[in-house]
């Protein structure tokens, strides 16, 4: 009876302590919305402008170790559902195409339609891997590559069917923006410490081919 009652104890524990957790966690998503809000309210009181450096220099700043703060695990890209019937008619658009492009003489237009039909192919027959992405003191560290905090520009989420997506904007040509698969359980902690650094993009009108790809923009008043 008494290890019965022990055991019992022990998950009623449990529970209040994940029910903490999650309230403490739920506080800090309200504050850094808040924050994030009142920080803009300022910039704009104030007239401020941010401007854009032409060149990555990197300014004189304290040592920052790269110590782990969140990690999580997702696929490396956007799984496509393959379907022959529809596959076999966007082969036969295609070699319409590329037999027009033929009597043309566009050739390198041919070498594209081609490449990108075979690329088709293998991602709706192949499955995503799994890769774990870390949020660290220093950045963004993915891939065996870390991202600095000061290469980054924004970040916000997108949502396409049941999938979300992070999207980092940041400051260099190649790439122009970091892509990463994430959870609805891992959205709040993500959120939380990357607001601290930093500012959550605001999309009035967001493009057709880039909600075509990613999915709708994800308010900040919505996270």
């Amino acid at each position: 009876m008494n290890k019965e009652l022990n055991d019992l104890a022990k998950i009623i524990s449990g529970e209040m302590a994940l029910e903490k957790k999650e309230a403490a966690l739920e506080k800090a998503k309200k504050q850094a919305i808040e924050n994030e809000k009142n920080d803009r309210r300022r910039k704009v009181v104030k007239g401020e402008v941010q401007l854009e450096k032409d060149s990555l220099v990197e300014e004189e700043k304290k040592v920052v170790q790269n110590i782990k703060l969140f990690e999580w695990e997702a696929p490396d890209r956007y799984e496509i559902s393959y379907n022959t019937k529809y596959f076999m008619i966007i082969v036969a658009l295609s070699l319409v195409l590329i037999l027009l492009l033929a009597i043309l003489g566009h050739y390198f237009l041919m070498v594209a339609i081609i490449a990108m039909l075979f690329l088709i192919y293998v991602l709706g027959t192949t499955k995503p891997q799994k890769v774990t992405h870390r949020v660290t003191a220093r950045g963004i560290d993915t891939g065996n590559k870390l991202y600095e905090w000061y290469i980054m520009k924004n970040f916000y989420f997108t949502k396409k069917q049941d999938q979300l997506f992070l999207i980092v904007d940041t400051k260099l040509n190649l790439p122009g923006a970091l892509l990463f698969l994430l959870s609805e359980k891992d959205k709040d902690a993500i959120f939380v410490l990357l607001q601290d650094k930093l500012l959550y993009k605001d999309i009035r009108k967001q493009g057709w081919l880039e909600r075509l790809n990613f999915g709708e923009y994800i308010p900040l008043d919505k996270v």
